[in-house]
């Protein structure tokens, strides 16, 4: 019975659609308005009906039927307003969004079927597809469709709502094409390949619709039409094949791979279309080298992800084999229970001073933050004053014997209330309970003082040493384990500095607030992202004679995502300190020639950019060769770079610069002093060396108008450096008055506010590049 059914349901479907096609052959208007909704009311109903046997993804075919309903009711309107009301439809803007519905609900079922079964996929693979597909689709409906067309006609009253089209069928065709592309043809019913055969016949007739429209072509109840209604059907022979053979869930085993791993399918077709495009001369060179470097890109990230999704199945398996393990062994050894509880009890105890050790001080700890009491307690941290010396002097085993006698000492005076850690080196710990005023806490210092600064006696030898306590107090200065003891240590460092004051001090969060800052910046800057935090400025550079752009200088900025924006001013000496500038100046190189490579490629010219230079890379190893080859690997000319090295870097180490610079010459590097005239900087030192241009510092540019002084001093440099064959540049020009006696004194270039601020590299482009050939042009 229900076969019949089932034949009886394709018989009408199939009679009345094909009698919809000769009314469509035969130019019948009437015909066609009568016969579209009509087959469109006969889809829906059949997959209604037959959505109701669906037990798995029954929404989404509920959604198909609304595809197939919102088409037949505004065809239904359009045949009502056509012929009863004698309105022409093509008229009523109403109907384009009417028919807009479908696209919307075909765009709900590709994401319902996508989110069924995304937990298949492997997620970083699946979003590499998603951003490869999405590009080629894009690029290539651009191509064919818009390319040709005068950008205006887009925007005309239909602009929303064709956009609305295209972006609901992107959605559609890219998650169809994915969802394809990453799952077995095995686990994608008949149905599905009926349903994605429809959708992607849908889209396609959008397109077409599409330009017709543009190009005022269209004309209703024509062949398209047809082929609209035809995707209506397939989803309605969709539904009956469904209720047949119903698809099942795919669950997935957490030790299989992925579907999307190693089945790369409709990309590499997909990826054809850009050369088909090419060769028939509908796509540029420049677009087509452009998406071949995506595809290129793709490919070699793929195979990169790829290998990753296999090692992380391995891993699985690994792990699954493991815990099995693990559980064969601990089903064996519960006898040993009470040995590794000695074990635990013997790891608490220093071996060398029998005090409770590191670990065990940090365990307790947490487990008095962490108890329900809450009681107050302090951390007493102590270091031992001149130890090291001692230690070097007679050797570990003798500073090994003054440990156990201070801890022996501390062991015997310690307080009930109070217990004792030794938590390395020359380290000592103390953590008191319960009283923690400021006066009980005073006489339990001074008292660890006076035991500490004792002579100790070692036959033959006495040795006087001393300690530096820090003190930090639970909850009053901090409720976390690591904040404590970072605050006693800071107090105790405030100690360690003032060798005369009195050996131990209360954590004051306003004395500490500068090394709290430095710790801080300096373990951001350890652990930065560099291409996510760090960001590159440039501030224009102008020819004074006539106004026109020569280079910018590249300047970094940090944007912290948990402290913000931090000034370079502040984290640059850090970096200084603790050789992170290493690793700054590398990224800032990297990017800035990237940048000018780019900049003066685009746009065809010869701008130059400065960058500044630490004299901790310059006096790294083999420093010439490492630039040479990080110019020859971006491709940059070396004519494009100046370097920038502060007069007084440049003056400290004078033979080692001489060969620098001379080096740097040979490769055609420009060379810049920046800071000029802050300095020590001598005529003799600057005749030696093989440099391009003195860079005027800002200090005496701010006094230039004002102090008669600092005119002499800015205009003998500029006469100097004219002398002497060198280009001369002024920094921090912010006034018109500054610029005008520079000009009349005849400085070669400007950098300022007054030409514009440092601003990201988008910006940059638009405000100077852009402008600057237009000009030109």
């Amino acid at each position: 019975m229900c076969g019949l059914k089932k034949h009886i349901q394709t018989y009408i479907l199939i009679v009345l659609f094909f009698a919809y096609v000769v009314s469509l052959l035969f130019n019948s208007n009437l015909w066609g308005n009568i016969l579209s909704p009509t087959v469109a009311f006969v889809a829906a109903a059949i997959i209604w009906l037959e959505s109701k046997k669906v037990n798995t993804y029954q929404w989404s075919w509920r959604v198909l039927f609304l595809v197939a309903l919102s088409w037949g009711i505004t065809d239904f309107a359009w045949l009502f307003t056509e012929h009863i009301l004698l309105i022409d439809p093509h008229t009523i803007s109403i109907f384009i969004h009417l028919y807009l519905v479908s696209n919307i609900m075909i765009a709900i079922f590709c994401g319902l079927y996508f989110y069924y079964n995304i937990k298949k996929w492997n997620t970083v693979q699946l979003l590499l597809d998603v951003i490869a597909i999405g590009t080629i689709i894009i690029v290539s409906i651009w191509m064919i469709m818009f390319s040709k067309m005068e950008i205006n006609s887009l925007f005309n009253e239909g602009f929303i709502a064709t956009f609305l089209y295209l972006f609901f069928d992107f959605i559609s065709i890219s998650i169809i094409l994915i969802v394809y592309t990453s799952s077995h043809v095995k686990n994608v019913s008949r149905a599905m390949h009926l349903i994605i055969a429809s959708i992607i016949i849908f889209v396609l007739c959008d397109l077409y619709f599409i330009y017709l429209n543009f190009a005022d072509k269209y004309v209703a109840n024509t062949l398209i039409d047809g082929f609209y209604m035809l995707t209506i059907v397939f989803i309605a022979f969709a539904a009956m094949e469904e209720a047949e053979n119903p698809s099942k869930i795919v669950k997935v085993c957490k030790l299989e791979l992925p579907e999307n791993y190693g089945r790369p399918k409709v990309v590499k077709w997909l990826f054809s279309l850009p050369f088909i495009l090419y060769i028939l001369g509908i796509m540029s060179r420049i677009t087509f080298i452009h998406i071949v470097g995506v595809i290129i890109a793709y490919w070699l990230i793929r195979g990169y992800v790829q290998t990753a999704i296999k090692n992380e199945h391995l891993l699985k398996t690994e792990k699954q084999l493991n815990d099995i393990l693990d559980q064969t062994v601990q089903e064996r050894t519960k006898e040993l229970i009470k040995v590794n509880e000695t074990l635990n009890n013997l790891s608490k105890t220093d071996a060398l001073t029998g005090l409770y050790n590191r670990r065990y001080f940090i365990e307790y700890v947490d487990s008095l933050i962490d108890s329900p009491l809450e009681k107050s307690f302090a951390i007493f941290y102590m270091d031992l004053d001149r130890f090291k010396a001692v230690n070097d002097a007679h050797g570990h085993e003798m500073g090994d014997n003054i440990l156990r006698k201070i801890a022996a000492r501390l062991e015997i005076w310690c307080p009930p209330d109070a217990t004792l850690f030794r938590v390395g080196g020359d380290e000592f710990a103390m953590i008191v309970e319960g009283d923690t005023s400021e006066k009980l806490l005073n006489w339990y210092a001074k008292e660890i003082v006076k035991l500490c600064e004792k002579t100790i006696l070692i036959p033959p030898y006495s040795f006087q040493l001393g300690v530096s306590v820090g003190i930090s107090r639970f909850p009053t200065d901090a409720d976390e384990r690591n904040l404590l003891i970072k605050y006693a240590d800071i107090a105790m460092y405030q100690c360690k500095k003032n060798y005369l004051g009195k050996r131990f001090a209360f954590f004051d969060s306003w004395l500490s607030k500068e090394i709290q800052r430095k710790h801080e910046i300096e373990l951001l800057l350890r652990h930065a992202d560099f291409k996510e935090e760090f960001k590159l400025y440039y501030q224009p550079q102008y020819r004074s004679s006539d106004n026109t752009l020569v280079g910018m200088e590249a300047l970094i900025r940090w944007n912290s995502p948990s402290k913000g924006f931090i000034f370079p001013g502040e984290f640059i000496p850090i970096a200084e300190e603790t050789s992170m500038i290493i690793r700054v100046g590398e990224w800032v190189l990297d990017e800035a020639l990237r940048q000018i490579k780019n900049w003066n490629e685009k746009y065809s010219q010869d701008l130059k950019i400065g960058i500044n230079i630490s004299p901790k890379q310059i006096d790294q190893e083999d420093f010439i060769n490492w630039l040479k080859q990080k110019i020859r690997k971006s491709g940059v000319k070396p004519e494009w770079i100046d370097l920038e090295i502060t007069e007084n870097s440049a003056m400290s180490s004078e033979t080692s610069m001489e060969e620098l610079f001379t080096s740097l010459a040979e490769i055609d590097i420009n060379i810049s002093i920046d800071d000029f005239g802050t300095g020590y900087s001598s005529l003799s030192y600057i005749k030696r060396f093989d440099i391009d241009r003195l860079k005027i510092a800002k200090e005496l540019i701010d006094n230039i108008a004002s102090d008669k002084n600092t005119l002499l001093i800015v205009k003998a440099i500029i006469m100097m450096a004219n002398g002497l064959g060198l280009k001369t540049i002024a920094e921090g020009v912010e006034e018109e008055e500054q610029l005008k006696i520079l000009k009349e004194l005849s400085c070669d270039e400007i950098q300022g506010y007054i030409y514009g601020h440092p601003v990201p590299a988008d910006v940059f482009e638009r405000e100077y590049l852009v402008k600057s050939v237009i000009l030109e042009g």
